[in-house]
């Protein structure tokens, strides 16, 4: 029997090793000072010799600058991250460690799965968010003020600064990255979105066409450095051949099509080699609102008129039987798609996880008016395929000839034709390992 902790009168606390001393760097872009849209920006991780960092506490900062003719408004979930259409990271050999398309689509679909008092305040301050993040906007008509009400709206010629921190595997892995021991130094760089895609212009700005720059951008990184004791033995730790690996959970983008005139089952394959498929999200919206400025492009989901879904994975039906989320007045059959959306994210069983789908007494996660599509809804069509809570517990998909196909059903005539064709965001989560060998060259192993 051991003495209880309350009892152990007599222990001294052990001192942590080894010593750290914290300091903070910030990298600014080395390719320009000003970008426009489908400009990629890039910043190269400065830190010192020897030195880890803490890359979950790594916050992005830049300087949206509105230069149309009038004023327009950021995304409501995604606030200004919405310029962000790619995200990479590459190595210092320039293998490529990270990808994620359409991240600003993600972002949003990762905000939309949080509590709105979160999103409505913190993102707020953070990306420039809505304050009443639950609204439901317009897909396919103009939206009036009333209904950007609580957007966040930058003036002509006016600026705001956008804090961000980013939704990436790099970003949020389980170690401390070694980065002042790697080989050439690791880059972020993103691709900035389209005008139309960044903003959201009201009907009565409809007429002035947007446009924006982003400068003063900079990424602040906390760094740790160790005494040359352990500096000394990390290196030598290399150097006999053992590997570093740190673990994370990426994400990977793949898109298809569902045409105008789609109805009935459909059949959607996707293309991915990933080796742990942990769970997958599908995020549907209208191809044309992504150029079109007074449409929300980011956070325009729309659920097509879906009655019914599941996914093929390695050639099997999961689950067997399709689920269920037909949209009826007299059925609401929301809760089954909802579920399996916490599922996916691995917030079934937190009470303190929310989801912006409520907004004046209207509950937009699918809206009433969501089998005609003529607002945007908060859902993605998700599943968990994680065996159990660990690294490498997914689905294995690494093989040739072993598809990913998402199976929907569109009812009637109110399906992807009420929005013209759809674009599908297949967002795969999955694992990843992160390895430097002993010459300091960081590759990713998925």
């Amino acid at each position: 029997m051991t003495t209880p902790t309350e009892m152990r009168l007599s222990e001294v606390p052990g001192m942590p090793s080894p010593a750290m001393d914290l300091t903070y760097t910030t990298s600014i872009p080395i390719n320009g000072n000003t970008f426009t849209e489908n400009q990629e920006v890039r910043i190269a991780l400065q830190c010192p010799t020897n030195g880890f960092v803490d890359l979950k506490r790594a916050y992005l900062k830049f300087k949206i600058n509105n230069t149309g003719a009038g004023s327009a408004f950021l995304d409501p979930l995604a606030g200004g991250a919405a310029v962000i259409d790619t995200l990479r990271i590459t190595g210092g050999n320039g293998a490529l460690l990270e990808e994620v398309i359409h991240y600003n689509a993600l972002y949003a679909v990762m905000n939309a799965n949080k509590n709105k008092d979160v999103v409505s305040s913190i993102h707020n301050v953070y990306e420039g968010a809505s304050t009443e993040p639950a609204v439901a906007l317009k897909v396919n008509a103009n939206n009036s003020d009333a209904e950007m009400a609580g957007c966040v709206s930058i003036t002509n010629a006016q600026s705001r600064v956008i804090t961000h921190r980013p939704q990436s595997a790099f970003f949020n892995a389980d170690r401390y990255m070694p980065l002042g021991y790697s080989q050439g130094l690791v880059n972020l760089s993103f691709t900035l979105a389209q005008n139309a895609t960044a903003f959201i212009l009201s009907e009565e700005k409809k007429d002035n066409a947007s446009s924006y720059t982003i400068s003063d951008v900079e990424l602040h990184l906390p760094i740790l450095q160790p005494g040359p004791e352990f500096a000394a033995m990390f290196r030598s730790a290399m150097s006999s051949g053992v590997p570093i690996q740190i673990h994370s959970v990426g994400i990977q983008n793949t898109q298809q099509a569902l045409a105008t005139s789609a109805t009935g089952p459909q059949t959607l394959t996707f293309s991915t080699r990933k080796r742990s498929v942990k769970s997958v999200m599908t995020a549907m919206r209208p191809s044309a609102n992504l150029t079109v400025d007074e449409r929300a492009s980011v956070s325009g989901f729309v659920n097509a008129d879906c009655s019914a879904f599941n996914y093929s994975i390695g050639g099997m039906r999961v689950p067997a039987s399709q689920i269920k989320v037909e949209v009826a007045i007299n059925g609401r059959d929301q809760g089954a798609l909802l579920a399996n959306q916490q599922l996916a994210l691995g917030h079934f069983s937190s009470d303190l996880r929310g989801i912006c789908c409520v907004h004046n007494d209207e509950q937009t996660y699918l809206p009433e008016s969501a089998e005609h599509n003529d607002k945007c809804s908060k859902c993605v069509f998700a599943l968990d395929l994680e065996s159990y809570n660990a690294a490498f517990a997914g689905k294995n998909l690494s093989g040739a000839g072993l598809p990913l196909v998402l199976h929907a059903t569109v009812n009637g005539t109110n399906g992807a034709q009420a929005n013209g064709a759809l674009l599908l965001d297949l967002y795969i989560i999955h694992d990843v390992v992160y390895v430097m060998d002993s010459n300091g060259i960081i590759n990713a192993n998925s």
